[in-house]
């Protein structure tokens, strides 16, 4: 059976994301572990020729480049891929703060630290020993880091947000609007744009209201610019959306949001 996590957020937004599998993190776990593997060949190689000046100097700066390697390769992919290593990156995985955003490079280091530990005796028999009783699979780094592996959903974009048959050619196709749309809107208002256009639907219709007043507020703020007296507030947002997606050659939604913290932050920022 299919675990869910279910996140809440200061506006009363439920979120949910799908736990992700013993089999799929174990197949995400033996890519990354094939790639340390070439990197190791890599570094035996750089390693010896120092070795042909001393051998214990070889061996120094092997062990030494093997431990960087081997915990680095985790903390600094999954804290510059947003939560992802290449293997789960290949398996659709993702590792997320606990309260549904983007991880830390302070969280990521804590969970890799504790790989060591969760990996005893043999083939992350402790951690694996943890994740098989937590309804959350968490191993011991992600209980140290406050951190859990889900797995994404991919949806099409932007039809997913604007079918064609809604759309507004005109606005859409306005290069100024484009312009500003590209430059001005970072990482975090994209991210909120589309997780809170793909999840409309299952909002309330009060809180659905509320939460695209607020937000085609913000938009007008950060791009300045007037919402066109033909678009109704959560019109504008999708089409804003849509425009966002367009300018990133997006052709993926994650479910995932990466960033909605600071994106939350940023709207509530505008409104004050």
């Amino acid at each position: 059976m299919t675990e869910r996590y279910k996140i809440v957020t200061p506006e009363n937004v439920e979120f949910d994301f799908e736990v992700a599998g013993f089999f799929s993190r174990f197949v995400a776990w033996f890519i990354d572990i094939l790639v340390i593997a070439a990197l190791a060949w890599l570094m035996s190689w750089l390693a010896s020729v120092f070795m042909a000046a001393s051998e214990g100097l070889g061996n120094a700066v092997f062990a030494m480049l093997f431990f960087v390697v081997n915990w680095g390769y985790f903390v600094v992919l999954e804290w510059l891929l947003g939560g992802q290593s290449l293997g789960k990156r290949a398996m659709g995985l993702r590792v997320l703060s606990d309260d549904g955003v983007r991880i830390t490079f302070l969280q990521s280091c804590v969970r890799n630290l504790f790989r060591l530990l969760d990996s005893m005796p043999l083939f992350y028999l402790v951690g694996g020993s943890f994740a098989f009783f937590s309804k959350e699979g968490k191993r011991l780094g992600d209980m140290a880091a406050g951190t859990l592996v889900v797995r994404e959903s991919k949806q099409r974009a932007p039809e997913a947000i604007v079918p064609p048959s809604e759309r507004y050619n005109s606005f859409l196709s306005d290069r100024e609007v484009s312009a500003k749309v590209s430059a001005r809107l970072g990482l975090d208002d994209r991210e909120l744009l589309v997780n809170l256009a793909l999840r409309r639907e299952r909002l309330p219709l009060d809180q659905r209201l509320l939460l695209f007043e607020e937000l085609a507020e913000h938009l007008q703020d950060r791009l300045q610019m007037e919402k066109p007296d033909y678009f109704s507030d959560e019109k504008f947002c999708l089409n804003i959306a849509a425009m966002a997606l367009g300018a990133s050659d997006a052709t993926q939604v994650s479910r995932i949001d990466g960033g909605k913290r600071q994106g939350r932050r940023a709207w509530g920022g505008s409104r004050r």
